[in-house]
């Protein structure tokens, strides 16, 4: 009886383990009365066109599929015309009121010789869409988003794209997080910028590597991910898309298209879907 129960926990363990360890960026969700499967995939939201690859199987599972949901809806004609107008700082300061006047010049200097326009063009942006400038001045490429290749792709097959939530709900989420705050975090980026592109070049290897658990382990550690506000910017939302899921896919098969980092993780997308009953495995 020993043997029995000791033979069963190391199966159980092992089964945990190889679970744990499971290579994926797109993820088939079925079962719970779901009448046809949907699919999760991982995006990441920058990178070189170099580093770009779709397997078939990707395409396969967007194309049997009835409709494609975003993190926000990338085919609103508006998104960025609404996106500049919340991307400006709205309480009569500007950069310069939060940082010191050497991390000042610092990014006015980079982003002059990186992007072709210093501070006093970028001035009166929120952090946000500063540290995407700051993303762009560290790498050698003109980068491309897999939103943007999802879209064109719903677009030619003649499919409704939708967002989990609106441009204005994610630009909310940061304007809780102290200003002050991010941008000396920008600030450092743009510092250690030899380590933040050797960071990011690790990034890249993980994702298409298609590890969502290294990933993951990568978020904790980095120092630009703002670890300390992942239930603000992370958790919170995981949990709102596994309910919204319910409906979501109920209606129509649904291709969702999500941050790689919102996966893995007992708190991660995938998990609490498992957690609510559905069926959730890998696409090889």
């Amino acid at each position: 009886m020993r043997r029995l129960t000791l033979s069963l926990t190391l199966c159980l363990l092992f089964s945990i383990a190889g679970l744990a360890q499971e290579k994926s960026l797109l993820w088939k969700v079925s079962g719970n009365e779901l009448k046809q499967p949907s699919y999760i995939y991982g995006t990441i939201h920058l990178i070189c066109p170099q580093d770009y690859t779709m397997r078939d199987e990707i395409k396969s599972a967007f194309s049997s599929t009835e409709q494609v949901y975003l993190e926000v809806d990338f085919d609103d004609p508006q998104m960025m015309q609404k996106m500049m107008g919340l991307a400006m700082l709205n309480n009569g300061k500007s950069v310069k009121d939060y940082l010191t006047d050497d991390e000042y010049a610092l990014l006015d200097n980079t982003f002059k010789t990186k992007l072709g326009a210093g501070m006093d063009k970028l001035g009166a942006m929120k952090p946000l869409m500063l540290l995407s400038m700051g993303y762009m001045s560290i790498l050698s490429c003109q980068p491309m988003a897999f939103e943007t290749v999802f879209t064109n792709m719903a677009q030619e097959q003649n499919k409704e794209v939708l967002g989990l939530e609106t441009i204005e709900f994610q630009m909310s989420l940061f304007d809780q997080i102290p200003f002050d705050e991010q941008y000396k975090m920008i600030a450092d980026f743009v510092r250690q910028k030899d380590k933040a592109a050797k960071e990011f070049t690790q990034l890249v290897y993980l994702y298409k590597d298609e590890d969502i658990y290294g990933l993951l382990n990568m978020m904790d550690e980095s120092e630009w991910s703002m670890p300390e506000h992942k239930d603000l910017l992370i958790f919170n939302r995981n949990k709102d898309w596994a309910e919204k899921f319910d409906t979501i896919a109920n209606t129509k098969s649904t291709f969702f298209a999500v941050g790689a980092g919102h996966l893995a993780g007992e708190k991660g997308f995938l998990n609490l879907l498992k957690e609510k009953g559905y069926k959730v495995e890998p696409v090889l």
